[in-house]
């Protein structure tokens, strides 16, 4: 009994397994696509984004939960609300008798700042409060430098902490239109982007410049992207909406100061909301930037060159600023952005650069990172890792 039981249960499976190959009507092609073959690779890179998305986030919050029980407990706003009345004894109760301020101000080495920028990873998913809690920035092509005005010197010095250039500038602590005092005390740090560091013949003679003959080159443009610090007080722990408040009302015409003579020029990148009524209003017209130097040299290098949108930078408007990539600062290229939000209308200059064999922005960025190391492997590695149009401003 057990026997028959037992045949019975085999034939049953084998008429279930068995494959009519004459009367098969499915076709396999061995060229055909996996429909989930654009998350290979790319699926475990979101979660892992999303993952440091909401731990950086995390800690911030706890950072400034942080900062603020310490300076309440510590007696701020006492020390805010006290008048200048007070006496030198009084003065001296609040100072620390053991402390010393250094009667000299020493500048650090600038080794020490060259990997001190922050840097924007690819955005591979959206937040959810995306359109709340973020503002973007237009991001010119040309080369992410950090700027570094101190002891009556301006240096331009490259993400890999090469010092591109040695000249003045009217920032505080610059060297030009300040006092010996103000250029040995005042200290300023701006992450900017170089448009035109090469000479236009074309050679590489600016990379590496003295002060000396910085007259007769020709003016650098730089756009300013942050600010870190300004005539000796740090920014770089006030969250990014604070830093642009500051950038773009207070100190925006300190920064653009600048006379026709002078070596550099600087212009503030504003920064936009990113709900969609904003991003409808700035990415549907043509965009532009405008020259801020006056010699006619540099205007007809402008009109002859005009600078293009390299991508568009994401910031979270709590974000504070620290060297290296993080989650909270995204990247896409300009024809990107129709494939995130397909109901912004895109002005076409921002779909001039798409390549030919553009499909969707997962290959993208795997062509993109996969040029980059070819980038860094080359012998002018030095030259053009930087470079904003390679997408150094990308982890």
């Amino acid at each position: 009994m057990e026997d028959a039981c037992m045949e019975s249960i085999l034939s049953q499976l084998d008429s279930g397994l068995a494959v009519d190959f004459n009367h098969s009507s499915t076709v396999v092609e061995d060229r055909q696509k996996h429909p989930r073959i654009t998350l290979y690779k790319n699926s475990g890179r979101i979660a892992d984004q999303q993952r440091r998305w909401r731990e950086e986030l995390a800690a911030v919050n706890r950072k400034k939960q942080r900062d603020g029980k310490f300076d309440t407990n510590r007696g701020l706003r006492s020390l805010e609300d006290a008048t200048q009345e007070n006496t030198e004894d009084d003065s001296a109760l609040l100072c620390n008798p053991w402390a010393q301020k250094p009667k000299k101000y020493h500048g650090k080495s600038w080794r020490s700042y060259s990997a001190h920028l922050m840097l924007a990873e690819w955005l591979l998913f959206l937040p959810p409060t995306f359109h709340e809690n973020y503002m973007m920035k237009l991001c010119p092509k040309g080369r992410h430098v950090f700027v570094w005005a101190a002891q009556g010197s301006t240096r331009i010095i490259s993400r890999t902490g090469w010092v591109l250039k040695k000249t003045v500038s009217r920032l505080p602590g610059g060297g030009l239109g300040q006092s010996e005092h103000q250029n040995a005390t005042y200290c300023t740090m701006l992450d900017c982007i170089l448009l035109n560091l090469t000479a236009p013949s074309g050679d590489n003679s600016m990379q590496i410049c003295d002060g000396d003959n910085a007259s007769t080159d020709l003016p650098l443009e730089f756009k300013v992207l942050d600010l870190i610090r300004y005539r000796g007080t740090c920014y770089a722990s006030l969250p990014f909406r604070e830093r642009c408040c500051w950038m773009e009302q207070y100190l925006h015409s300190q920064i653009e100061e600048s006379q026709e003579d002078d070596p550099v020029r600087f212009e503030v990148i504003p920064a936009y909301s990113c709900d969609l009524e904003s991003m409808n209003a700035v990415l549907s017209v043509k965009p532009k930037y405008e020259p801020s130097c006056f010699s006619a040299i540099s205007m007809s290098c402008f009109s002859l060159h005009p600078p293009k949108v390299d991508g568009i930078l994401f910031y979270h408007e709590v974000v504070t600023y620290e060297p290296g990539a993080t989650p909270l600062v995204g990247w896409l290229k300009p024809y990107m952005l129709s494939e995130w939000f397909p109901e912004v209308t895109l002005h076409p200059d921002h779909m001039a650069d798409i390549p030919a064999d553009y499909t969707d922005y997962r290959n993208e960025v795997r062509a993109q990172e996969e040029r980059a190391r070819c980038k860094l492997k080359s012998p002018s590695k030095q030259v053009n890792c930087d470079s904003v149009g390679e997408h150094s401003i990308v982890h």
